[in-house]
């Protein structure tokens, strides 16, 4: 937007956007590969028209933003009425959305990392973890 230098001498200018108390608020979440897309999008948008504080109008929407290193990245994107609900409609609905996700079996992706050891020789060298009590197992020969 251009205002004249004029405009601001001779006119009354209202700032419009302090006087709207409706804010717009973006939750992004990366789920696993190989994830249901459709039930993401579900799920979120669940959450969404769930939550009392949740703007009706504009509708909450859910995108597919990227491919991620690690993650398959959506943006959940709604409004809320008062700016002051804002952190509060957050907290609660990335609460809400994170057991939507347990309930439905949608994996909240996090970043990994594969390390492949070698030793002197070449040969790979591995440990395994055991997941349930997270106990190294002892190395295995590489024989």
């Amino acid at each position: 937007m251009i205002i004249p230098n004029k405009a601001f001498v001779t006119e009354r200018l209202i700032n419009w956007s302090l006087s709207d108390t409706v804010t717009r608020v973006v939750i992004r979440l990366g789920v696993a590969y190989g994830s249901d897309l459709d039930k993401v999008k579900e799920v979120l948008l669940q959450a969404a028209h769930e939550h009392p504080k949740v703007m009706p109008e504009p509708a909450p929407a859910v995108f597919f933003t990227t491919f991620g290193a690690s993650t398959l990245d959506h943006e959940l994107r709604l409004y809320v009425r008062e700016l002051r609900d804002r952190s509060y409609t957050v907290d609660e609905l990335n609460r809400t959305i994170d057991r939507l996700c347990r309930e439905n079996d949608i994996n909240i992706a996090f970043n990994q990392l594969e390390v492949h050891l070698r030793n002197e020789k070449g040969d790979e060298v591995t440990e395994l973890k055991r997941e349930v009590k997270g106990t190294i197992l002892p190395r295995r020969s590489a024989n």
